[in-house]
């Protein structure tokens, strides 16, 4: 959590080293070597243009899967409430037994998000959410062969399917990342161009700490905030689960209503 002001200070002693290397090769040589300094600010501002090009675009790529990821909670969510509504319409008993085991499922589906980033134990709600999803899937199906119910077997089926991809779906994005390659070469580069800007303020003489320990944090939290949103469980930029908290409480409002007597069918 704290890797950012770790970062930082990497930063600092890489400036650091950067100005006293610069002054280590200037004392040796005999010449007044202020001609070869003139062009150090071009390659500073060259350096720090590039860095912020490469954060933009990593940013990029981990702000498009937090966005993914909202999308599928969001997408899920309207599914499971879709499918609760067409589940309502099939003739009893399985009316009840769909209602009661989708209250199972929900309840399934919340613990996915509350393991956090513990894949056993994420791996473990996915199956039982597979069991789940094939008792409602067999379920429909018999309820569809009625012949009241057959009207409904185009919409009952498209959105069950729904629900089940959605679920799908939001296990295999937690494994979509930004490449780890392209994180470590991020931080590399924050890295040598913290060293150039050192090398860059030696032949004025001041280091000028304040002001790049201010911009070498604003790198690190800029780096830091990219790791956090590609690593949501972990991070402390999460995806809202309030679209799902709230149909996962209709669910089992819905399923608490059901008569005492349904729920022995």
């Amino acid at each position: 959590m704290l890797g950012w002001i770790l970062l930082a200070l990497i930063q600092i002693i890489a400036a650091e080293a950067g100005y006293r290397l610069h002054n280590f090769a200037r004392a040796r040589r005999k010449e007044n070597p202020d001609d070869e300094d003139e062009g150090s600010g071009y390659v500073l501002s060259a350096a720090l243009g590039l860095l912020g090009l490469l954060i933009a675009f990593v940013f990029s790529m981990a702000a498009a899967h937090h966005e993914s990821r909202r999308d599928l909670v969001l997408r899920e969510a309207d599914a499971i409430s879709s499918a609760v509504q067409h589940y309502q319409l099939l003739p009893e008993p399985h009316r009840t037994k769909l209602i009661y085991t989708m209250a199972d499922y929900v309840k399934v589906r919340r613990e996915f998000f509350d393991v956090g980033a513990d894949f056993d134990k994420i791996d473990e709600t996915m199956i039982r959410a597979e069991a789940l999803q094939e008792v409602i899937w067999n379920e429909a199906g018999v309820a569809l062969a009625l012949p009241e119910a057959q009207r409904l077997t185009v919409p009952v089926l498209n959105i069950t399917s729904q629900m089940f991809d959605s679920a799908a779906l939001r296990y295999q994005a937690l494994n979509v990342k930004v490449p780890e390659r392209a994180l470590q070469v991020l931080i590399l580069y924050a890295i040598v161009t913290a060293a150039i800007m050192g090398h860059g303020l030696a032949p004025g003489g001041r280091r000028h700490f304040t002001s790049t320990a201010g911009l070498f944090l604003l790198i690190a939290l800029a780096i830091s905030l990219v790791i956090d949103l590609d690593s949501p469980r972990v991070g402390s930029v999460h995806v809202s689960q309030a679209p799902m908290e709230r149909v996962i409480d209709q669910v089992l409002a819905t399923a608490a209503k059901l008569p005492p007597a349904a729920t022995a069918n």
